[in-house]
């Protein structure tokens, strides 16, 4: 295999494997996106409907290409000459905000907490017009519009400097404190004296579960309302909304814009889900309801965000194009039983695009077909991947090591093996994170225990696989492959999805299908992830032929016992006032009728409660005693490091990070000085982040 192919299918690895909206470049450094852009569905469904004038969310996890479809969204606008297009990183501007928060001396107030988070918020005010300037600037950043500007009679300048005025404005409102002051008190005063007895007993317990994030619910049911606990939040954001004059600054940005003739803004609002629960409970009363209701039609808001965690506010559901890009969300809604066909045909398509632009190669050119198709890899890809586009570029960047490097073509043993590294690399340290980085005492609780849960789901399915092999199970369905049974998906109740969103949010399990099980009840199938089954020894899939449609659904598999025993045994739901416990089907009953005590009436006094065994408690305990973690962030940097082939430059890390390459600087530099586990090198004009010898050393000493 020559030098050069090998060199330029590492690159077509990095376009698959990047995010923070990766520059899809060829060697010229011309923008290559559009020719390499894949839509999840034929005809370029997708971008098609984010193309409409219509508010549009894209809901996925992690990686799988959200991103990418708004940039190539931004190509096909940028062609017409009456539509303006902006991207916004959400949680990019939250870092600089908190990063840059600067204490309100005049409010005097003794809460700290509450002075800090006014201070972020308001400093995110202004960041967002900053960077909201920002993009539209660039997009007039052309040779004719310079040519004009010299001559004085350029639209597009007039419209800058205007955009510049609302940004000095904004920064230089001199009579900011005493409205400010004002209102607080305004806000705080209406706050306590609206409060009933039960509002105010469980005013404590309000903030602080807002505030929290809670691992095992983290898939649930948050997309269209808010809560009660929250309605002080949204009164104290209309505040800012006042302060900050955020209508009359929409108004005005308009009007400048239709001066060139912009009929429409589309605003991107990227890494919607990144930020903290109250965080992005504000940013939707603030600014998504702000710019909805007050921009006459003007502003299309395109909205990328995770499962179970997408703020709507006040917008309409039924006028929202909402479109889901997880395997299942994404294909469930056309013919079920070509849901997998589908799938591996995008992957096919993904592949064969990509390896055609960066190497101009055909598939056997690097996977060896002797024995394996080209269409059994990429249904093998899918399988390893559900299509979540960066673990495809990340599970062929573990096979080129072992291969393509070496001068040999990819094998499926070779990928299998990937795919395990892949797992035990980067996924698992989602958990390794628990036991070695600074959170808090009950973020280090809910980590423990979604491992612990995740552990009762292998077990299960090793037992199942026992129990075939020993005909404990005697159904003929198991008969073809006792010797080595497919023990790699379950089925649960609906109703307990929720409880699995952040196992299926952190890659550790997918969901698959749905089905009707053999008492004809509706069930959502579950697949563990392909490398976790590989490291597990257990055999991903199932048999082959129609006869083995319901293979999923035989009733070992039903886990809905392993979930309903799990949550029994570590929660405990009771009411605060009068301190009565509920099962878990009497707590969702509550949920829907406004978390009213079915025993007292008492609002919002349900509470619920980890129940903790000695051997938890004191290994947390143990944990909490180490001086030597870090924060996640600086954890996630090093373990990256760690795992590379090679030394990266801060854009480099922040792109496989998702972080802004300014944040990376940032973490970096408390590393090197405080700790002096990372170094920086110079080369050729860059610099590169390379671990020191007393960072590998505290590497080694914490990994299990």
């Amino acid at each position: 295999m020559e030098e050069q192919y090998k060199k330029t299918f590492d690159q077509m690895v990095d376009s698959l494997k990047m995010y923070q909206r990766y520059e899809l470049k060829d060697k010229n450094r011309k923008d290559i996106l559009d020719k390499v852009y894949v839509d999840p569905i034929e005809n370029d469904g997708i971008l098609n409907l984010c193309l409409k004038d219509n508010t549009t969310v894209l809901i996925g996890r992690r990686g799988t290409g959200k991103s990418t479809i708004f940039m190539r969204m931004q190509n096909e606008l940028r062609k017409q000459n009456d539509i303006m297009t902006c991207y916004i990183d959400v949680k990019s501007i939250f870092d600089v905000a908190k990063r840059n928060y600067i204490t309100i001396n005049y409010l005097k107030t003794s809460n700290l907490e509450e002075i800090e988070q006014y201070s972020i918020q308001r400093q995110f005010i202004l960041d967002f017009v900053d960077e909201l300037i920002n993009e539209i600037c660039k997009n007039y950043d052309t040779i004719w519009e310079k040519f004009k500007q010299k001559l004085h009679i350029s639209k597009s300048q007039k419209a800058i400097d205007k955009l510049k005025n609302i940004r000095k404005r904004i920064q230089d409102n001199n009579h900011l404190s005493n409205i400010e002051m004002q209102t607080l008190q305004e806000v705080m005063h209406s706050n306590v004296d609206n409060m009933s007895y039960c509002d105010k007993r469980s005013m404590k317990m309000d903030i602080s579960l807002s505030k929290k994030k809670n691992i095992l619910n983290a898939g649930g049911n948050r997309e269209n309302t808010l809560s009660e606990g929250e309605e002080n939040g949204k009164k104290y954001n209309r505040v800012f909304a006042r302060i900050f004059e955020i209508t009359s600054i929409v108004t005005e940005i308009k009007s400048i814009l239709q001066e060139l003739s912009m009929r429409r803004l589309f605003l991107i609002l990227d890494d919607y889900s990144e930020i903290e629960q109250t965080s992005l409970v504000m940013f939707c009363d603030l600014i998504v309801n702000t710019l909805h209701n007050n921009s006459d039609n003007f502003v299309k808001l395109k909205i990328s965000a995770y499962p179970g965690r997408v703020e709507l506010g006040e917008l309409d559901r039924q006028k929202v194009d909402i479109r889901y890009l997880d395997y299942f969300q994404l294909y469930a809604g056309d013919k079920r039983n070509e849901m997998e066909s589908m799938a591996v045909a995008y992957t096919e398509r993904l592949m064969d695009t990509r390896l055609k632009i960066y190497t101009g190669k055909d598939f056997d050119y690097y996977f060896d077909t002797t024995k394996t198709s080209k269409e059994e890899y990429c249904k093998y890809l899918f399988n390893m991947t559900m299509n979540v586009v960066r673990h495809i570029g990340l599970i062929l960047d573990y096979a080129q090591e072992l291969s393509i490097i070496q001068g040999e073509r990819i094998t499926l043993n070779i990928l299998n093996e990937a795919s395990k590294r892949f797992y035990k690399e980067r996924l698992v340290q989602f958990f390794e994170e628990s036991k070695t980085a600074k959170m808090t005492y009950n973020e280090r609780i809910e980590s423990l225990e979604l491992n612990k849960l995740l552990n009762q789901i292998i077990d299960k399915e090793k037992t199942i696989k026992t129990n075939i092999r020993t005909n404990q199970y005697t159904a003929v369905i198991f008969q073809k492959e006792r010797n080595n049974p497919y023990t790699s998906h379950f089925y649960i109740a609906q109703e307990l999805e929720p409880y699995l969103g952040s196992l299926e949010l952190n890659f550790f399990i997918s969901k698959y299908n749905e089905m009707s099980n053999k008492s004809g009840k509706k069930v959502s199938i579950y697949a563990l992830n392909y490398g976790l089954c590989m490291d597990e020894n257990l055999r991903w899939g199932k048999p082959k032929g129609n006869e083995y449609r319901t293979y999923f659904i035989e009733s070992p598999f039903n886990f809905t016992p392993v979930i309903k025993n799990f949550l029994s045994e570590n929660k405990k739901i009771y009411c605060e006032n009068c301190m009565h416990e509920f099962s878990e089907e009497e707590y969702n009953l509550m949920k829907k009728y406004g978390g009213t005590c079915l025993k007292c009436g008492c609002k919002n006094s349900i509470q619920e409660k980890r129940v903790l065994s000695d051997e938890e408690r004191s290994e947390i305990e143990e944990i909490e005693k180490k001086d030597n973690l870090l924060e996640r962030e600086q954890y996630q940097l090093l373990k990256l490091l760690q795992y590379s082939r090679k030394d990266k430059t801060a854009t480099e890390l922040a792109q496989e990070l998702d972080v802004s390459w300014q944040k990376i600087g940032w973490i970096a530099k408390k590393i090197e000085e405080d700790y002096c586990y990372l170094k920086k090198e110079p080369r050729k004009g860059k610099m590169y982040y390379v671990l020191s010898d007393l960072g590998r050393e505290y590497l080694d000493s914490i990994t299990p």
